[in-house]
């Protein structure tokens, strides 16, 4: 509701700044999103990082037209389950302590909550299949991701840190089941 009724009057801007009809069509996912970038069902979508290069890749033609000053130092954080024993990290190279730890991320698709996530894991030495169960859970989104460390069901997750910042402004996370244990650096 609340992105229909912001990209509504965005497409509402658009239709008077341009004089061409702009209409807002929601998308399940992000693949759903770069598979109608693709077959010209969408003329123009706002994506992430990987998306953004899916898309591109996959469409003759595509041209980036903006991004948000943010996104040149976009962050990630991960978040630990009170329980879970998990203390702040001070260094990249303590990630190793997620070894054998049940770990959620968003989409699979997602940059903030995937992607960058996998790839300092990566590079601190923790693969997938270090991970409790032989690999990683996904939990669809940066929200969930919340709820499921929350709640216990996993014990890290890895998400966008403005969703994280916007949830916690928002009184929906309780600090005393869930808090951050590392940030990510900054990654365009």
């Amino acid at each position: 509701g609340k992105l229909n009724r912001l990209y509504g009057s965005l497409s509402d801007e658009l239709s008077d700044s341009l004089n061409v009809a702009v209409r807002y069509v929601p998308v399940s996912n992000y693949a759903a999103a770069v598979s109608a970038f693709r077959s010209g069902s969408l003329d123009l979508v706002w994506f992430g990082g990987l998306t953004g290069v899916q898309a591109r890749l996959q469409t003759p033609g595509a041209t980036v037209l903006a991004q948000r000053d943010i996104d040149a130092e976009f962050t990630s954080v991960f978040i630990a389950n009170g329980a879970s024993g998990l203390r702040p990290i001070t260094s990249a190279d303590q990630l190793v302590q997620l070894k054998g730890r049940r770990l959620a991320f968003g989409s699979e698709s997602s940059t903030s909550g995937r992607l960058m996530p996998q790839y300092f894991l990566g590079e601190n030495g923790v693969t997938k299949a270090d991970l409790a169960g032989g690999g990683p859970g996904f939990s669809g989104s940066h929200d969930a991701t919340i709820a499921l460390v929350e709640s216990g069901a996993y014990e890290v997750g890895a998400l966008n840190e403005q969703v994280w910042r916007s949830n916690v402004n928002e009184g929906r996370v309780d600090p005393n089941k869930v808090a951050v244990i590392w940030r990510t650096p900054p990654y365009v």
